[in-house]
């Protein structure tokens, strides 16, 4: 382990409860909403089992058949079968390369590992295999499918350590940038409940919660509830990302990995292997202790589970005087999403870093009793409280554990990093770049442009032009805006969406430049995400009883 430190420069999940990007995930944190509920109808029977012994609540995504085939060059043939975590991860990522400006052609050298372990999917088949169903639904298809159809030809791999994956995926991830195997990484994490078996499995370990709530850390805890999610950041050496002039989200100040060893059964934690862990990660990154100001804890839910992080981070903090340190865990919200946990966690200290906020955990009472003693100042956030009330002055570092039911444990420390000072920009705009990969979607990216544009000051816009032109990808269709202002800019998007012509609005042929030069730094704007344009691809699913029945989304 050395201290070297990595920027995250791009970030875009999906959650429980419509949550689609990150500032949906900050207002849903903020609120302490609790996004656990039955399922959607249409997935009854399959995303969750009818068994008495359960209760069927979970954190669910929306519309998770769905997928832009086309616009990743897929047939609808080889849609149908590819697992539907794959078709997600594909959304996602390329969602964080527009998060980060970067174009994905421009760094081929870019490492792709993929936290995933579920293979719900392959249940619903029946019968002789089609071609596509070894790539469709092999793991190590989520992330060679990735680099495959990005062009990269850094390091590819897919992680599997339970409920660690994602977590310890930014692990391998950092050790390749490390090694000068990649220049760039993108880590991705996703996880999906697409049949009840892996589900009434675990409800006959003891692991879910027979109430059906989720209440990490909390006295009341009986087990945990299972989620979906997806989420994938961009991650970069810190030098690199400050020489680019990258926005820099977070900065990974240390990381590591170690495993429980003995333990009395194969799933049962080892709070002194989480200790020695999270001890040797400060240590790495020359941090005592006390410079942590909130950990961002596994917190499944489970007695045995939180009882042993708990005595762990007791026995880390013990001597750290009266400086409190606030816990909390993002399970509280929407569930355990298991391999897409861990960077479900990394996503809600993001958007807490942004805000300079604590989020307030929903449900916490107290912590077990007995499991915290009074001199450890161990503390829970009951409502969104800023970083200067707990902090003052200081920006305290943040810490992370995902700890995996097959005893790989991770742990990170983060920080805000530098504030990046605005590159400058010329305020003579020319105009800029629409593109998108068919006419129907640049006329809905050009409308999402105007009314951004609307929103926007007019000093914003030459940034917001630097953007559009050099922090998307080029896609087959393409048409320059030849605007000086964002009044005139607002006008001629607005005849594009409507599809009507326009004198300041070319079409350009495939091929043809641009009218202006690439610029030398990193053209960041918070730009509207790209409007995926999907259909519904599923396999009949075959019933346990033999029976067949339609999909279910």
């Amino acid at each position: 382990m050395n201290n070297r430190r990595y920027a995250i420069v791009g970030i875009a999940l999906r959650a429980p409860g419509g949550i689609t990007d990150p500032d949906g995930l900050r207002a849903a944190l903020h609120a302490g909403a609790v996004l656990i509920e039955p399922p959607p109808p249409e997935r009854r029977g399959t995303a969750m089992p009818s068994a008495r012994d359960v209760v069927p609540v979970g954190g669910f995504l929306r519309d998770v058949l769905d997928f832009d085939a086309r616009f990743f060059g897929i047939s609808p043939r080889e849609a149908r079968v590819m697992d539907p975590q794959q078709r997600l991860l594909l959304e996602v990522v390329w969602e964080a390369f527009e998060d980060a400006a970067l174009r994905p052609g421009d760094t081929p050298g870019t490492g792709v590992f993929v936290g995933i372990s579920g293979l719900d999917y392959r249940r619903w088949f029946d019968g002789a295999p089609s071609a596509h169903w070894t790539a469709g639904n092999g793991l190590s298809f989520a992330a060679g499918r990735i680099s495959y159809l990005l062009g990269f030809h850094g390091p590819s791999f897919a992680v599997d350590t339970a409920c660690s994956s994602s977590l310890v995926a930014l692990y391998t991830a950092c050790r390749a940038l490390d090694a000068g195997d990649c220049e760039q990484a993108v880590v991705g994490g996703v996880n999906l409940l697409l049949s009840p078996w892996t589900t009434v499995a675990l409800q006959r370990t003891g692991a879910l919660s027979a109430s059906g709530r989720s209440l990490p850390l909390d006295h009341r805890a009986d087990g945990y509830v299972r989620a979906e999610g997806c989420a994938a950041i961009v991650v970069k050496p810190l030098t690199d990302a400050t020489r680019a002039g990258d926005r820099v989200l977070a900065v990974i100040e240390g990381i590591g990995v170690n495993h429980d060893g003995a333990t009395p059964t194969l799933a049962a934690p080892n709070p002194d292997a989480q200790a020695a862990l999270l001890s040797r990660v400060l240590a790495a990154a020359e941090l005592e202790p006390g410079a942590i100001g909130y950990h961002e804890t596994h917190g499944t839910g489970t007695r045995l589970g939180d009882d042993s992080e708990l005595r762990a981070l007791v026995r880390v903090h013990r001597d750290r005087g009266g400086t409190p340190l606030y816990l909390g865990s993002i399970k509280a919200n929407i569930g355990h999403a298991e391999a897409a946990s861990g960077l479900l966690g990394i996503a809600k200290l993001v958007v807490g870093v942004r805000d300079r906020i604590l989020f307030p955990q929903p449900g916490f009472e107290r912590f077990p009793t007995g499991a915290v003693p009074e001199e450890v100042p161990l503390r829970v956030c009951r409502e969104p409280t800023p970083w200067t009330e707990v902090f003052g002055a200081s920006e305290p570092r943040l810490s992370i554990s995902s700890f995996g039911m097959s005893g790989t444990n991770v742990c990170a420390v983060l920080s805000p990093g530098p504030r990046a000072r605005p590159p400058e920009v010329s305020r003579a705009v020319s105009g800029f770049a629409v593109t998108a990969a068919d006419a129907a979607a640049l006329q809905e990216v050009s409308a999402r442009y105007r009314l951004r544009l609307r929103e926007a000051a007019d000093g914003e816009y030459p940034a917001f032009a630097r953007a559009a032109t050099h922090g998307r990808s080029r896609l087959r269709h393409t048409a320059w805006i030849a605007a000086a202002t964002r009044a005139e800019a607002v006008e001629a998007l607005e005849a594009l969406a409507e599809g009507r012509t326009h004198p300041r609005v070319r079409v350009l042929a495939a091929g043809e430049p641009y009218p202006v030069r690439e610029v030398s730094t990193r053209p960041v704007y918070p730009l509207p995400l790209y409007p995926w344009r999907r259909g519904t691809f599923a396999v009949e699913r075959t019933t346990e009883s033999g029976s067949t029945q339609g999909p279910a989304q």
